[in-house]
């Protein structure tokens, strides 16, 4: 299976940048805060939330409540791209890391290299609640260009070369979308739960794949 393990911790001790001259030393990563998203459910769908194809929630569940959004961008000379997303549960450091799963995937079919994970069409990734993804399709359907234009809006917005990101509430609602460009573009991409010393759940994050841990050199 498909586990940037070594990155995910450097991204949360602050090492990643050292680290990363020992595989591609023309990259830098740099944190970024999206605010929080709000999760009612605890139920969280990682979705490409402009065409909201993937509907189904992780199976693992986390205490209602809000909680913070970070993104680490990927400086590549004149190039910026989302690398990872990360909702952050705790201020705990992870240790280990679990695929995130959806309803049916069974992770002993997997090969070394494969991994489950959303599929993105439109460049466009994000995190929301469960009850939040049924609400976004609601209005998706429901309006005549089969778009939620304060999303759209949001995005461009934002936009600097090369990418975007937002965070949106639906109308008359708590309920937020947090979006944000996927790395690369268009693909399928995991996510994993990250867990503490102790155990504890602290963290969620997507792995964009637009670093890896193959030496070049």
């Amino acid at each position: 299976m498909y586990l940037n393990k070594e990155f995910m911790i450097a991204l949360r001790t602050g090492n990643i940048n050292e680290l990363l001259k020992k595989y591609q030393d023309d990259i830098s990563i740099r944190k970024q805060a999206l605010g929080k998203i709000n999760l009612p459910t605890g139920r969280i769908v990682a979705n490409d939330p402009m065409c909201n194809f993937q509907m189904e929630p992780f199976e693992r569940t986390v205490a209602p409540g809000e909680y913070p959004v970070m993104l680490y961008i990927a400086h590549m000379n004149d190039d910026q791209r989302v690398a990872f997303a990360e909702i952050r549960f705790t201020e705990e450091l992870p240790a280990e890391f679990e695929l995130a799963t959806v309803s049916g995937d069974d992770v002993s079919k997997l090969g070394d290299d494969d991994f489950f994970g959303y599929g993105v069409d439109t460049g466009t990734g994000g995190f929301m609640d469960e009850i939040t993804c049924g609400e976004l399709k609601k209005i998706i359907y429901e309006s005549d260009d089969y778009t939620f234009d304060p999303l759209d809006d949001a995005l461009d917005k934002s936009y600097v070369p090369t990418y975007d990101t937002a965070n949106v509430c639906l109308p008359d609602s708590e309920l937020n979308v947090v979006a944000f460009s996927s790395g690369f573009g268009d693909g399928t991409y995991p996510s994993f739960w990250g867990f503490d010393k102790n155990g504890d759940l602290c963290s969620l994050i997507t792995d964009f794949m637009v670093i890896d841990n193959e030496d070049e050199t």
